[in-house]
């Protein structure tokens, strides 16, 4: 037996040992995919332990994470941070090694992988930063930018449509530094993939304008090897296949049944005995540790490598040296100088938004994105080069994939030293909605910006018209959400956004905003009285956005009428939330009658009502002028005030 063949068979019997341990796991592809994960990490990878987030390190990103314990058992052989003791607590709770790879500052996981097809946007998004940055720092005679990323895929990855709208893009921008990696092994949890997937996938890939490369043999360790090298030549983004079988060695080979079920000790006992392997459970073969134990040198010679370019680098150009790090830190702590007296105006805020990023733009040169065709409306969109025309150009025309849209940025979050942001219509945030989960999930600093943000978008409809995208934003964790009310609460919400280690959403008028009494550093903390009652405190209104001026019209007739009326603007929930109660207090007073005005569900704001009502839409919108659609759903101020007074009765 080849003693690569033996590293191999032993990476898998300690998969097993995971899964079997969890009682739960996929031994399917990492009995499959061993060779290719042994082939990457021994072989071709340009990583090293000694420095597990090394800028210049290619990446590797397991869009079919599931396979996580074969990544996992691969990353302990060859001295990356995964202990025996984390391998043994494999989806266990506060385990190092989770049921789907996750990232973290301390491991060789470059991103948070599960949900399939994800992973491949993500590669798209790397690879798109390593372009970018390239053609800013690199020298026609010095290379500092050179890492390839590598994407591991499944035949579930490739169903997905975030998988081909990214791989699309991908072509078309002529990535040739991403390197996507077929597990072909033509099996789902169902059964026999081409139960719903027969399509060429070597056809399809040359369409998205890839080059393809086929591995007939998934255990052929030196073919496997030969086309990653191989695709690394290409000047084009490439896809190798390689052809293997799901749970191959065990006694379900080729049967789906293999893919989510632990082999269990009897059935792993035997899969050693038929694969030469001794060893016992969490042990590794004693001659494969030898070869794993010899990669240090090379791993060594790969960390020496990088810090001999960096340094050389920063000798020879001292002034991109410098203004690397400054992306390096990708820190906007000094945005407010810039945005912090923009003078207030009569404009919408998808307006304000368009020029307030140039601004920031103009002054910090480490943002890149764009829209998914919907730039002239949403006004997202700075004033650079074009990426697809020249890579130095900051910003990127997606076409109209708003789902790769979201997994793309999160890619070039992961990169380092970019802040992404991205831009649709509000409506879509569906779309969108499995790339921000990541971005919360990952702790990511994604701006997303999304205009056209009630049902005053008016007679483009209901299809049109965001109704509970707020509510189901707003729901999930570690996600901030703001909507401002005019020119000076963008500005906040620009200035909180790009200092939180978190994705933000920005919700944007398509309608002018008449600037209110707004306030810069209140608006900064979520919340904040914009009309103080002029007399004892009968009623306190809660509104955002372009609801913030219905609640002052609100307030001025309820004042006409002799009550004491409070407004208060709340651009920020989540930040607002996290005040201290002292100040929650000062703004909010549970004890009073309180209502809240906003154009969408009525779900989020009953946590700070216990009494009074949600002024909100719990259905869909209308086709109409918007003055039309906020008498029918009775959310004119006569509507309004109507009610409120019957409160006060």
């Amino acid at each position: 037996m080849r003693i690569d063949n033996l590293c191999v068979n032993s990476l898998r019997c300690l998969a097993m040992d995971e899964i079997n341990t969890a009682k739960s796991g996929h031994p399917g592809i990492a009995l499959g995919a061993a060779p290719t994960l042994y082939a990457l990490y021994s072989k071709v990878l340009r990583v090293s332990p000694k420095a597990e987030k090394h800028l210049l390190r290619d990446r590797f990103v397991l869009s079919a994470g599931h396979g996580s314990a074969i990544l996992y058992a691969t990353l302990h052989a060859c001295g990356f941070n995964f202990s025996m003791d984390d391998l043994k607590s494999f989806r266990s709770l506060n385990s190092r090694c989770p049921g789907h790879p996750e990232v973290g500052a301390d491991n060789a996981i470059d991103a948070s992988t599960g949900p399939l097809g994800q992973g491949v946007a993500n590669a798209v998004g790397m690879a798109i930063a390593e372009k970018h940055l390239a053609s800013i720092f690199n020298k026609p005679e010095y290379k500092l930018f050179d890492n390839y990323t590598y994407c591991l895929v499944s035949d579930g990855d490739l169903m997905e449509g975030v998988a081909n709208e990214a791989l699309s893009l991908a072509g078309s921008l002529k990535l040739n530094k991403l390197i996507v990696v077929y597990d072909s092994n033509k099996t789902t949890l169902d059964g026999k993939s081409d139960m719903s997937f027969k399509q060429n996938t070597a056809l399809v890939f040359k369409g998205y304008g890839f080059n393809v490369i086929e591995v007939k043999d998934g255990n052929n360790l030196n073919k496997i090897i030969s086309a990653l090298n191989k695709a690394k030549l290409s000047t084009k983004p490439t896809l190798v296949i390689v052809n293997t079988v799901i749970g191959y060695g065990s006694s379900l080979a080729g049967n789906h049944k293999i893919h989510g079920a632990p082999l269990g000790d009897e059935e792993t006992e035997k899969l050693k005995q038929k694969l030469g392997v001794v060893q016992e459970p969490f042990q590794i073969n004693e001659k494969a540790q030898e070869i794993f134990d010899g990669l240090k040198e090379h791993y060594d010679e790969v960390f020496a490598e990088f810090e001999e370019r960096l340094q050389t680098y920063k000798k020879n150009y001292p002034s991109d040296y410098r203004i690397l790090n400054m992306y390096l830190k990708n820190d906007f702590s000094e945005v407010d100088k810039y945005i912090g007296t923009l003078e207030n105006k009569f404009v919408s805020s998808r307006v304000a938004s368009g020029e307030i990023l140039n601004i920031v733009s103009d002054n910090f040169s480490n943002l890149l994105g764009g829209c998914a065709d919907v730039s002239s409306s949403t006004k997202a969109q700075v004033y650079s080069a074009n990426f697809h025309e020249n890579p130095v150009g900051r910003n990127i025309m997606f076409g109209v994939r708003e789902f790769a849209m979201s997994g793309i940025a999160n890619g070039i979050a992961l990169y380092g030293g970019l802040t992404p942001f991205v831009s649709t219509f509000m409506s879509f945030a569906d779309y969108l909605k499995g790339g921000i989960r990541m971005s919360a999930l990952m702790g990511l600093r994604v701006l997303y910006i999304l205009t056209h943000d009630s049902v005053m978008v008016g007679k483009d409809g209901p299809t049109h018209q965001p109704v509970e995208q707020l509510a189901m934003l707003r729901a999930q964790p570690n996600t901030y959400v703001f909507r401002p009310c005019d020119y000076t609460e963008t500005c906040a919400a620009y200035s909180c956004a790009l200092n939180l280690n978190a994705p933000s959403v920005l919700t944007l008028s398509r309608q002018d905003l008449e600037p209110v009494n707004s306030s810069f550093e209140n608006a900064k903390k979520g919340a904040y009285i914009v009309l103080k009652e002029d007399k004892k405190l009968d009623v306190i209104l809660i509104a955002t956005g372009s609801e913030v001026q219905t609640a002052l019209a609100v307030a001025k007739e309820l004042t006409e009428s002799g009550k004491g009326v409070r407004v208060v603007s709340m651009p920020c929930m989540e930040i607002f939330d996290s005040q201290p109660d002292s100040y929650k207090e000062s703004v909010l007073d549970k004890k009073v009658l309180t209502f809240a005005i906003e154009l969408s569900s009525d779900a989020s704001f009953y946590k700070y009502i216990s009494n009074g009502e949600v002024f909100g839409i719990n259905t869909f919108g209308k086709s109409a002028t918007p003055t039309d659609i906020l008498k029918e759903l009775k959310l004119d101020v006569k509507g309004i005030v109507a009610k409120i007074k019957k409160y006060l009765k």
